[in-house]
């Protein structure tokens, strides 16, 4: 599939997820919940989220997902992925940045990848939703990003469900508004 999209500054790429990414994506979406997420969330629902995708799951997922990995002159530094939730609207079930990336704008650039890719392969989605369980964490990324809270709802995992908001944006349709 090739880069979708290249930062000349930071060489920032974006791919194709392959079944071989299943384990660092587990990884880095496992330290993120036991070593920044824990408290604000509690340990029962960091083991909850934890034990909600292994590696076989991300392998699944990018059957039914559009799934991205993120590197930097070819390291993987994060994923996320989208999906189409109705003709109109596009989410982000997962986006994750390797902690001690976290601060370099690697955020900002894969929101603007994604609303880049959404214009350029989903041209008629106008809204973009992410629900997330840590929104004291990261509710001022979304924020910054141009998402407001639209209100509260659970992300299900096999372990239990827990407490999320959902934050949305509108999309300009066929381009992106950051």
């Amino acid at each position: 599939m090739g880069s979708l999209q290249e930062s000349a500054e930071t060489m920032l790429q974006i791919r194709a997820f392959a079944p071989e990414d299943a384990e660092f994506c587990f990884k880095v979406r496992a330290r993120a919940f036991i070593l920044a997420f824990r408290d604000e969330l509690g340990p029962e629902a960091v083991a909850a989220a934890v034990n909600a995708y292994m590696p076989s799951d991300y392998v699944r997922m990018a059957e039914s997902h559009t799934f991205f990995v993120v590197e930097e002159a070819g390291d993987r530094i994060g994923f996320f992925t989208l999906r189409r939730l109705d003709q109109r609207t596009a989410e982000i079930p997962l986006i994750y940045v390797e902690l001690d990336q976290i601060g370099r704008g690697i955020g900002t650039w894969c929101m603007q990848s994604i609303e880049a890719w959404i214009a350029s392969h989903w041209p008629d989605v106008s809204a973009l939703v992410v629900d997330t369980v840590i929104p004291r964490y990261n509710g001022g990324f979304y924020h910054k990003m141009g998402f407001r809270p639209v209100g509260e709802t659970k992300c299900h995992f096999p372990d239990g469900d827990v407490k999320a908001i959902r934050f949305d944006k509108s999309l300009a349709p066929g381009r992106p508004t950051t």
